[in-house]
């Protein structure tokens, strides 16, 4: 075990629980969780944090560039269609956030282009289903400014990954009763700044404005 784990464990058996007791223990036997966030695996990025979230309010999955398999490719990634099933099916979820984020690897890697990607195979492979959105930011920025072009992969992908959420019709039907809310997020890791996807609008508003309502 390295020092730093180590430590960190110590410090939560310690302190950490210590001061969440009651709640652990409340949870110990269920979870009730009111939002599933679906984030990338990028360790700069920690939905409770980002959240200032409790243990048991959300249920996460993480995967590289936080995706959603399409309806009809969803049999290729059970882990994360399993997950969601359960989230929206058994915990009832009352809503699913797809969390971008700034400089990620994985939508800088398809951005690129998959067939540079030939030493790594599986993440090759897995990031084939973005070439789709790297073609589109290719039409609406053809100037090389890469900073330009890196933020608008990472956001047309969150909102990519909506458009197969609602694909899968038991997702729909809790949407249309209004029992279930989807939205996108983009996380700038350097300024904590959050932009929250608009459907209406298509752009990305800044959470910043959230404080004059």
């Amino acid at each position: 075990m390295i020092e730093e784990i180590k430590k960190g464990l110590l410090n939560f058996q310690h302190f950490t629980y210590k001061k969440y007791e009651k709640l652990y223990q409340d949870l110990q036997g269920r979870q009730s969780p009111h939002t599933l966030f679906i984030a990338c695996s990028d360790s700069r990025v920690s939905p409770e944090i980002l959240t200032d979230s409790d243990p048991g309010e959300v249920f996460k999955i993480r995967n590289i560039a936080n995706t959603v398999p399409s309806f009809e490719s969803s049999q290729y990634d059970l882990t994360t269609v399993s997950a969601i099933e359960y989230a929206v099916e058994v915990l009832k979820v009352k809503e699913i956030i797809i969390c971008g984020h700034s400089n990620c690897g994985g939508c800088a890697a398809a951005l690129s282009g998959t067939d540079q990607l030939s030493h790594l195979p599986y993440t090759r492979d897995y990031l084939k289903p973005l070439e789709e959105v790297r073609q589109k930011i290719d039409k609406l920025i053809t100037e090389e400014d890469l900073e330009k072009k890196a933020t608008l992969m990472e956001q047309m992908n969150v909102v990519e990954q909506l458009k197969h959420l609602k694909e899968y019709p038991s997702i729909m039907e809790k949407v249309q009763k209004g029992d279930l809310e989807l939205e996108g997020w983009h996380y700038d890791i350097g300024t904590g700044q959050v932009h929250v996807y608009d459907e209406a609008g298509e752009v990305f508003i800044d959470t910043n404005a959230f404080d004059s309502d």
